[in-house]
């Protein structure tokens, strides 16, 4: 039963979550810095500035401002080649900021770089679609200030989204945009993220997170929410971003690692759920083993039939916000397959110790 009063509270979440139809009232048309950190991205970096080159233009004024972060390959000298092109700034980040480790320190020279208050956050491996400047500039009215945007994950680009993880990824996002709605932030994505410096400065920054080296995207969530007036998650499709990782198992399992680690640094209410999933997860598979026993495998069966509707419903219903719904026949491969990973990952990072 609590479990499906989680996923009612989820569902609602999700619908107040979303950023009115049309133009927003008073929509801000305030001009943006866009900031993007860079480490060893020569291979992805032509992809992601022929996207910026390619963003539609909005009625403000907008810069780029990429942070070279410490890297060992021939990102800077690329970035200096486009350097005062399609408004792109390039700061070299050299040095070490003491208090600071991983990313922060990068995004944090962008940020006290930036000329505005609109901040406009993706990642090196990614592709901006050109429409959006436009929708930022749309959902962003005077008091808004904060938007998650919907992406997808390809391995290259003859890749397709149709992949396990890209199902997975949309129910992450249904967390993220349920915990926004009911302020009570879950988990959010840093290659696409808009904030106001404003409220970033307010909160503090990265004070008291500067030293975890995750978590430049939910654990500064979580700081910024009690001063957050208004918050949106948007999956449409003129906002989603692509992202191009690097998929060897090596990578993907220091990747869940690492996400799994944070739960120590999580809000109370964060890792109460947490837990609950855990349980639950346990349970599911116990039910699994217990529809071999007449006895009880009546109600078992009903019980599991009806989980399977109305997540079903749930993510059919997201993934049609974000024009994926072909995705969605992945869920009977998810459902069966993501619980065990989850219990493994929650007992894995419990110990910590993975690569960047």
């Amino acid at each position: 039963m609590a479990y499906f009063v989680l996923l009612i509270w989820l569902a609602v979440g999700l619908r107040r979550s979303l950023p009115p139809i049309g133009a927003t009232k008073d929509a801000a048309q305030e001009p943006i810095s866009i900031i993007i950190a860079a480490r060893n991205e020569e291979n992805n970096l032509a992809r992601l500035l022929t996207s910026i080159a390619q963003l539609e233009p909005i009625e403000a004024d907008y810069e780029v401002i990429i942070v070279n972060d410490h890297s060992r390959d021939e990102s800077l000298e690329i970035l200096r080649k486009w350097e005062g092109q399609f408004g792109i700034r390039v700061i070299d980040h050299q040095e070490r900021m003491p208090g600071f480790v991983g990313k922060k320190a990068a995004l944090q020279k962008g940020i006290e770089a930036a000329k505005y208050d609109i901040l406009a956050f993706t990642d090196a491996d990614c592709k901006l679609p050109p429409t959006w400047l436009k929708e930022i500039s749309r959902v962003m009215d005077n008091e808004t200030d904060y938007i998650l945007g919907y992406s997808t994950i390809y391995r290259n680009d003859a890749d397709t989204d149709l992949r396990l993880e890209n199902f997975e990824r949309s129910a992450y996002f249904i967390l993220a945009a349920a915990g926004i709605a009911h302020r009570k932030p879950i988990t959010s994505s840093a290659c696409n993220m808009i904030y106001r410096k404003s409220l970033f400065e307010k909160s503090g920054g990265f004070e008291g997170i500067s030293e975890i080296r995750s978590g430049d995207d939910d654990l500064l969530l979580m700081k910024m929410m009690p001063n957050i007036r208004k918050a949106y998650y948007n999956p449409s499709r003129y906002m989603q971003v692509d992202c191009f990782e690097k998929r060897d198992f090596e990578t993907v399992h220091n990747k869940r690692i690492r996400q799994a680690s944070k739960f120590k640094y999580h809000p109370r209410f964060v890792q109460v759920l947490s837990a609950m999933i855990f349980i639950y997860f346990a349970m599911f598979y116990v039910g699994l083993i217990s529809l071999f026993f007449p006895s009880r495998s009546l109600i078992i069966l009903i019980a599991i039939t009806l989980k399977f509707i109305f997540e079903l419903t749930l993510s059919q219903r997201h993934l049609a916000l974000a024009k994926k719904t072909h995705i969605g026949i992945l869920y009977f491969m998810y459902v069966v397959a993501f619980p065990l990973q989850y219990l493994f990952y929650a007992i894995r990072g419990t110990l910590g110790k993975y690569k960047w």
